[in-house]
């Protein structure tokens, strides 16, 4: 059976990129544990009948794909001068429904906070950090790291718009020590859409206010969620290929991984294929890949599944390992 090390017997072999899955948000917060956030809407009592037969009606349970098709249906009902009816009740009915959801389910940055000051330095041991998650923890955590270490930390945006030369980002700038890039293939809370058909950042003064900042914007109708976090591989794929800024990063930075990964709370799931898939394409010589409670039947499907994407050396730690994401360098 695949033996289960510490983080320090291994890091310093790994410093390329570090792939972040759920379970790095529930290491934070655990209620980011739910299902689907449709289901946790239907827990919550967000799901109205009339929001539920929208749902229905499209054949669908992602907010993001349902959202921007009624998006769209009323910026074309808008230009022709076509009364709003009922294309702008649902999009409104669905669009509360997730507000209320992600009020619900997101943890506060106050709380996070403790959190934040371990992951940064994390974070920064990597050139890049590849994040599958919609919530902000790592965008917290990133603007953290620069308040304390210069502009280290960069997603690509400048001037509100995603870069084309994202790799020259790298050169360390404004008197960091170095750099790390982040990137969201599956979309962020602080990524939306607009109405010119563009891709921009949502920015608060203050990080504790950037949540406010982003449900305002949809509560308003200036911009909707550019996040994928329903589906099947195939179905998020799709997703993926409609916004230019998850297809770009999907395909150049999954691929341009490097030689060594380290993956934390990752589930490997079959809804997840799509990833592997990229990596395969150029596969890392080493993977190292966080395992939660010794869980050996994990971790041989996860070296089976490393193996058939190319992958020759594949390692295991055990996710509440000393000095790995949140957890402190000193042993509780």
């Amino acid at each position: 059976m695949p033996e289960i090390l510490q983080w320090a017997d291994i890091q310093n072999q790994f410093s390329d990129s570090l792939l972040l899955g759920n379970g790095a948000s529930m290491a934070v917060h655990p209620d980011f544990g739910y299902g689907s956030l449709f289901e946790t809407a239907q827990e919550n009592g967000h799901i109205t009948p009339a929001v539920a037969r929208i749902f229905e009606q499209f054949g669908v349970n992602d907010f993001e794909l349902v959202l921007r098709r009624l998006w769209q249906a009323s910026l074309v009902t808008e230009a022709l001068d076509i009364p709003h009816g009922r294309v702008h009740e649902a999009y409104t009915e669905v669009r509360d429904a997730l507000i209320s959801t992600v009020r619900d389910a997101h943890v506060s940055y106050d709380d996070a906070l403790p959190h934040l000051r371990l992951i940064y330095p994390f974070m920064a041991r990597f050139d890049t950090v590849i994040s599958l998650n919609y919530d902000l923890i790592v965008y917290w955590s990133a603007m953290l790291g620069n308040r304390n270490l210069g502009l280290y930390f960069k997603d690509g945006f400048v001037n509100g718009s995603f870069t084309e030369d994202w790799d020259g980002l790298r050169q360390a700038y404004r008197g960091a020590a170095g750099s790390t890039l982040f990137f969201y293939p599956h979309g962020n809370l602080v990524l939306t859409r607009t109405d010119d058909r563009g891709e921009s950042k949502i920015e608060a003064q203050e990080n504790g206010r950037l949540l406010d900042a982003i449900l305002d914007q949809w509560e308003r109708g200036t911009a909707i969620p550019l996040f994928v976090c329903e589906g099947t591989s195939t179905h998020k794929q799709k997703s993926i290929e409609s916004s230019s800024y998850l297809e770009r990063v999907y395909r150049e930075v999954i691929p341009a991984s490097g030689e060594s990964v380290a993956i934390y709370g990752w589930s490997l799931s079959q809804q997840d294929q799509h990833i592997l898939n990229q990596l395969h394409r150029y596969p890392p010589e080493r993977v190292a890949i966080s395992v939660r409670g010794g869980d050996q039947g994990f971790a041989q499907r996860a070296e089976e599944l490393m193996r058939r994407i190319g992958v020759e050396h594949v390692v295991f730690y055990d996710s509440a390992s000393p000095g790995c994401w949140n957890n402190s360098i000193l042993a509780e």
